[in-house]
C-alpha cells in the first residue's frame, strides 16, 4: 500500500487528486470515506502489530491513502511499522515559513487575509502559538517542537530518525518532477503535470515584507527549518539541483552538465545509480604540471614557487617512488594554503563512514554547508551543485567555496554519476579526507532500506540473515563508489585490478582516517591543519562487539566476508596510510609502560607492497 504522511499544507490535495488518476483511493480526500472496508479500523496512525495486516487489507481495495495531520497524531508516529514489506510511506516536506503563509479559515479569522494584514495583525500572527515548528510537533512523540527556539537538538534529531524511516521523501519545492520521480521507482505513468505547481513564485521574506518579522518567526521555527534544510539530502528529487539545470541550459558550470542519454540530469535525483563513461581530459599516470595561462604541460622546478592561481597538478608519473615524493610536496602546499585560507577541505562520505559525526566536529570550527556539510540555501551561487567535480573545475571550484566555508562534504550513498578519479585530487586548494570502515561494520549500520528488507538486527531471523547476506545492493560498497567502471560488484569474483584501482584514488587523497579510532584521527588532523577540536569522546566510532558477533554465525560471517573480500582488503591495506595507526593506539591503552611514539602514521615512510610497514607506523 502506498502511504502519504500528509502534514496539512503539505501538498495533500495535489498528491491525492495525481493518484487518483493512477487507481482506486479513499473517496474522501485519500483519507476516508463510505467505500472504507469495515475489516479495517479508522484510526490512524497504526500500531506497530497491526501496520501489516491494515495494509495487506487495504491494499485489496486502494492503491495509496493518505493520513492527514492537523491535529497531533493521537499515537506516535514512531510507533507504525514503516518498515512492513507491505507498506511504501511518502512524507512530501515543505518550507516551515511558507506553510504557515499557506494559512486557512482559522488564521484568515484570526489575523485577516494576509495583503490585508495591519503591523499589529503581522505581529500577532507571529506570536500565535499553534502553528510553531508545526512538522516536528507532529512527528515527535511528545510533541518536543512547542518550545520555539528552545526546541532542542535532541528533539530535532528525534524528528530526523523518523523521516530515515519512510520509502521516500519528497520536496514541495518541486513537487511534480518528484511525482513523476516516484512513478518511475514504482512502476505507473503519470498525466501532464504542470512544472510549476508547488513552487514559490515569491519568497516568504518578501511576502511579509519585513525582515524583523521575518527573522522573529524564523526562529520561532528554527528547528523546522533545519529538518525541512537537512530533508533535502533525503529527497527523491534534488530541487536546488534542478533549478541549476533551469538556470543554466546551456550546461556551462550549471546541475544539468552530465545528461545520459535518455536527457536525465543525474544530479537532480538523489536515487541516481548508474556510471557514466567520460572522456579524460588528462591520463593517470604520471604527474607533471598544467599551465592555465599557457594551456600546456610544464615541468615543476619546485611546485610551492610556482602561484598556486596559475598550476594545477596532474595525477601521472611514471615511478612509483617519484608519486610518492611528488604526493608528498603536493600534500604539504595543500596543508599550507589551508592554514591560509585558501584551500578547502573536502570529506569523500561513504555512507555510514561517520560522515555524521565528521560534519559535526567541523561545523564547531568554522562555516561549513547547512545541509549536512553536503549542500543548503547558503550554497554560493557561483558554484555548481553537483559532485563530483570534472578535473578542470576543481581549483576554481575549491577557491569559490573557500570563500564561503572551511570545510564540506560529498556523500555517495549513490554511485559517483562522474568517476572520483576525474577530480583534481592534486589541486593545491583542495585537502581531501576519507573515513574508512570495516566492510561488515558498514554492512551492519543499516538504514530505513536494510530494515525494511530485513527487519530490526535483533529480531532477525536466521531465513533473513541469509536474504541480507545475499542482498547484491552492498557488495564491496567501498570500491563500487571509488573505481569508475563499479568493479566492486562481482563480490568475491572481483579482480585484483579493481582492487588495485581503489587503492591508486585513495593514494591520492590529502588524509585517510579510520572510524575504529574516529576521534583521534580527528585530533591528529587538527594538528596537521592548525585548528582545536572541542572535547571529543574516545569512544566514538569503537565498536564494542565484533561483526562476527553481531552476527552469531560463522558460516554466515564467512559468507558474507567472502563476497566482500576486496572491500576488506582495500580497507586493511588503508590501515597502513591512515594518519593515526589504530592498532597501535590499542596496543598503548593495553600497555602503558610502553613509550609508543609510533601511533601518527607518517608519509615519509613506505609501505611494503602490501601497503603494510613492519613497524608499528
Amino acid at each position: 500500500l502506498l502511504l502519504n504522511i500528509h502534514i496539512t499544507h503539505h501538498a495533500g490535495t495535489t498528491f491525492c487528486a495525481a493518484m487518483k488518476q493512477i487507481g482506486n483511493t479513499p473517496s474522501n480526500a485519500c483519507n476516508g470515506g463510505d467505500d472504507w472496508p469495515e475489516t479495517v479500523p479508522r484510526h490512524r496512525p497504526w500500531e506497530y502489530d497491526e501496520t501489516d495486516r491494515n495494509a495487506i487489507e487495504l491494499r485489496k481495495v486502494y492503491h495509496f491513502i493518505s493520513w492527514e495531520f492537523g491535529i497531533i497524531p493521537p499515537i506516535p508516529l514512531e510507533n507504525v511499522n514503516w518498515e512492513s514489506p507491505h507498506l511504501v510511506s511518502v512524507i512530501v516536506m515543505k518550507d516551515p515559513i511558507d506553510r504557515r503563509l499557506s494559512g486557512d479559515g482559522t488564521i484568515l479569522k484570526m489575523f485577516g487575509k494576509e495583503k490585508y494584514r495591519s503591523e499589529e495583525q503581522w505581529w500577532e500572527f507571529a506570536e500565535y502559538d499553534g502553528s510553531i515548528n508545526f512538522m516536528l510537533t507532529r512527528l515527535t512523540p511528545d510533541r518536543c517542537g512547542t518550545e520555539g527556539e528552545n526546541t532542542t537538538e535532541e528533539c530535532l534529531e528525534t524528528g530526523k530518525e523518523l523521516l530515515r524511516r519512510f520509502t521516500y521523501i519528497l520536496d514541495v519545492k518541486c513537487l511534480d518532477e518528484g511525482l513523476e520521480a516516484l512513478a518511475g521507482e514504482l512502476g505507473f505513468s503519470l498525466p501532464y503535470l504542470n512544472k510549476d505547481s508547488g513552487k514559490t513564485q515569491v519568497s516568504a521574506r518578501e511576502r511579509i515584507g519585513d525582515d524583523e518579522l521575518y527573522e522573529f518567526i524564523l526562529r520561532r521555527n528554527q528547528r523546522d527549518f533545519e529538518l525541512y534544510e537537512w530533508s533535502k539530502g533525503l529527497s527523491l528529487v534534488n530541487c536546488s539541483a534542478l533549478e541549476d539545470e533551469n538556470s543554466d541550459s546551456a550546461g556551462n558550470g550549471g546541475g544539468h552538465e552530465f545528461v545520459d542519454e535518455n536527457g536525465t540530469d543525474d544530479d537532480i535525483f538523489t536515487s541516481f545509480n548508474e556510471t557514466h563513461d567520460f572522456d579524460d581530459e588528462f591520463s593517470a599516470e604520471d604527474y607533471s604540471v598544467y599551465n592555465n595561462e599557457t594551456g600546456s604541460k610544464e615541468t615543476p622546478d619546485l611546485v610551492g614557487e610556482k602561484s598556486s592561481q596559475d598550476i594545477i597538478l596532474v595525477t601521472n608519473n611514471n615511478t612509483d617512488n617519484n608519486r610518492f615524493n611528488n604526493h608528498e610536496d603536493v600534500r604539504l602546499l595543500q596543508i599550507e594554503n589551508y592554514k591560509k585560507g585558501n584551500a578547502l577541505l573536502l570529506n569523500i562520505h561513504i555512507t555510514h563512514h561517520a560522515g555524521t559525526t565528521f560534519c559535526a566536529a567541523m561545523k564547531q570550527i568554522g562555516n561549513t554547508p547547512s545541509n549536512a556539510c553536503n549542500g543548503g540555501d547558503d550554497w554560493p551561487e557561483t558554484v555548481p551543485r553537483h559532485r563530483p567535480w570534472e578535473y578542470d573545475e576543481t581549483d576554481r571550484n575549491a577557491i569559490e567555496l573557500r570563500k564561503v566555508y572551511h570545510f564540506i562534504s560529498w556523500e555517495f550513498g549513490i554511485i559517483p554519476p562522474i568517476p572520483l578519479e576525474n577530480v583534481n585530487w592534486e589541486s593545491p586548494h583542495l585537502v581531501s579526507v576519507i573515513v574508512m570502515k570495516d566492510p561488515i561494520d558498514r554492512r551492519l549500520s543499516g538504514d530505513g532500506t536494510i530494515l525494511k528488507m530485513f527487519g530490526k538486527e535483533k529480531y532477525r531471523s536466521e531465513e533473513q540473515w541469509w536474504e541480507f547476506a545475499e542482498y547484491d545492493g552492498s557488495i564491496n560498497f567501498m570500491l563500487t563508489r571509488l573505481t569508475p567502471d563499479r568493479c566492486g560488484t562481482e563480490g568475491e569474483n572481483t579482480t585484483e585490478e579493481c582492487l588495485e584501482t581503489g587503492k591508486e584514488l585513495l593514494r591520492r587523497f590529502t588524509y585517510i582516517l579510520d572510524v575504529k579510532c574516529l576521534d583521534e584521527g580527528l585530533e591528529a588532523l587538527a594538528g596537521e591543519l592548525g585548528f582545536s577540536l572541542p572535547y571529543l569522546n574516545k569512544d566514538s566510532g569503537k565498536t564494542q562487539v565484533s561483526a562476527r558477533e553481531r552476527i552469531g554465525d560463522d558460516e554466515l560471517y564467512e559468507f558474507i566476508l567472502r563476497r566482500n573480500q576486496r572491500d576488506f582488503e582495500l580497507y586493511e591495506w588503508s590501515k597502513g596510510l591512515s594518519l593515526v595507526n589504530c592498532s597501535a593506539l590499542e596496543e598503548e591503552l593495553f600497555d602503558d609502560d610502553d613509550d609508543n611514539n609510533d601511533i601518527i602514521n607518517n608519509d615519509d615512510d613506505f609501505n611494503d607492497s602490501a601497503g603494510n610497514d613492519g613497524n608499528v607506523l
